[in-house]
């Protein structure tokens, strides 16, 4: 490809060493552009996030008899997701 487009082209094709990542970073450019026009609105926390202690701990339903585990994922206190049940029953287990 690169070498079609230079050849079409007739000049040097620059291929960045993580070429892979030219589209999220095209995305994220675009999406800041949005932000500091004041079209959109953002809830990223930032990139110290492999910084944040996760806390991810079972629990056992009770709702029927399948007594499923269900995983637990939070941050500082807050759930932020259920998983793992067999059955709906286990989505009104309390958090």
């Amino acid at each position: 490809m690169v070498r079609a487009f230079r050849e079409e082209l007739g000049t040097e094709i620059i291929v960045p060493p993580h070429h892979e990542l030219m589209g999220a970073i095209g995305a994220a450019l675009l999406v800041r552009e949005e932000i500091e026009a004041g079209r959109q609105s953002s809830r990223f926390g930032g990139f110290d996030i492999s910084e944040t202690k996760y806390d991810v701990s079972p629990l056992e339903c009770k709702a029927c008899d399948n007594r499923c585990e269900i995983e637990r994922l939070a941050v500082n206190g807050k759930v932020l997701a259920h998983w793992g049940g067999r059955c709906d029953l286990w989505e009104k287990f309390p958090a």
